[in-house]
Formats: structure tokens, C-alpha cells, sequence
């Protein structure tokens, strides 16, 4: 179960009221694609741009641009594997959170490093050490909005056998859970991952009632 502040961009789930129709969950899951494609443009983006102006910073064999390399990698590394440590969910949102921040984080720091070397030249490598660092920082903001996106997608899914049983049992002693579960029924589909997080939520908050 995901902590509430991971769920902005989760469908909003009202247990007393209406769920999603099939047209309204179609729409949902089309714009959150569409904003997942975005954010995988400007990654790809990103990376093309740093290659080329690593390749173009190469080309001039500054003594300290291997070693620049190696850093941007190495930071690019740790952050990744932070943000999956730090990342709350399911093993594979990890993996893919962790794979995401690598790309990124390391081809932010080439970028900021390359540019700073192509600009000033045989700038103090100490200097273009801070920069890669702050970029790859500046990056985990942004993978922060990407993530939301990841979980956006998430709450869209359908349940598996295991969730669908824990929704039955729930449904079994509480009337309003049933009640939303028979108007599910109704629409010929099953409950949705945000429609379970919604369930467990309002358990958790019953039992400290």
C-alpha cells in the first residue's frame, strides 16, 4: 500500500459514490500515457544531447575528461540505486524508477559537465565535479513528477486474483464496500489498483476510528 502522498496523480476514488465508467477510465489512463510519453521524449532527448556533446568534448583530449566520465557514471550510479531504495512499491516500479534515474541522472551530469568543459576549457575538475552533482540532483525533482505519472498508471490497473479476494472479504463486512462493489459489478468490469488503495485506506482509517 502506497502512502497518500505518493497518489496525486492516482485516480480519486469516492467509496460512497460512483465509480469510474469505462469511458472515464479510458480517458484517464489516455492522458497519463500521453504525459508518460512526454517525460520519455525529454529523457531521450536528454541523452542524445549528452552523447553528442561528450563525443564533441572528447574530440579535444583534455586530460581530465575521462576522469569527468567516470564521475558523471559513478553519480549517475548511486543516485539511481537511491531512488529505488527511497522508491515506495512493488519491486518491478523500482526496477523501473531505479533504471529511469540512472539514465537520466547520468546523462544530466555529462551534459552539465561537458558543457562547462566546452565553454571554459581546461576548467578545475573539482570545479565540473560540483556541477555534475548538482545536475544529477536537480534531476531527482523531475523524476519526482515522473514517478507520480507511474502511479497514475498504476491505480488504472485491474486487480489480480489475490487483490479481487481481499476486496470480496471487505465487501463481506462493511455495507458501504459492498455497496460500491455490487455498482462495479454492474459495469461489467473489475475493480481497479486505485479502487483498492481507496479500500485499504478507509480500513486503515476505520480500525483507528
Amino acid at each position: 500500500m502506497l502512502d497518500s502522498k505518493y497518489k496525486q496523480r492516482a485516480i480519486k476514488v469516492d467509496l460512497h459514490g460512483q465509480p469510474l465508467s469505462q469511458i472515464e477510465i479510458e480517458s484517464r489512463h489516455k492522458q497519463l500515457k500521453s504525459e508518460h510519453r512526454q517525460y520519455l521524449n525529454y529523457v531521450l532527448g536528454l541523452v542524445v544531447l549528452a552523447a553528442g556533446v561528450t563525443l564533441r568534448a572528447l574530440n579535444f583530449n583534455y586530460d581530465h575528461i575521462l576522469e569527468l566520465v567516470k564521475v558523471s557514471v559513478n553519480v549517475g550510479m548511486w543516485i539511481g540505486l537511491f531512488t529505488g531504495f527511497m522508491t515506495s512499491g512493488n519491486g518491478k516500479r523500482r526496477l523501473h524508477l531505479i533504471l529511469i534515474s540512472i539514465v537520466l541522472s547520468t546523462s544530466a551530469s555529462f551534459l552539465a559537465s561537458m558543457l562547462m568543459t566546452l565553454f571554459i576549457g581546461q576548467v578545475t575538475a573539482w570545479i565540473t565535479s560540483i556541477n555534475i552533482l548538482a545536475s544529477a540532483l536537480a534531476c531527482m525533482w523531475i523524476l519526482t513528477y515522473y514517478d507520480e505519472v507511474i502511479i497514475g498508471l498504476d491505480s488504472l490497473k485491474f486487480l489480480d486474483r489475490r487483490q479481487c479476494t481481499y476486496v470480496d472479504k471487505a465487501a463481506a463486512h462493511f455495507e458501504e464496500l459492498e455497496n460500491y462493489r455490487q455498482k462495479i459489478i454492474e459495469q461489467g468490469r473489475r475493480p481497479l489498483i486505485g479502487e483498492y488503495w481507496a479500500i485499504q485506506d478507509w480500513i486503515e482509517a476505520k480500525k483507528k476510528a
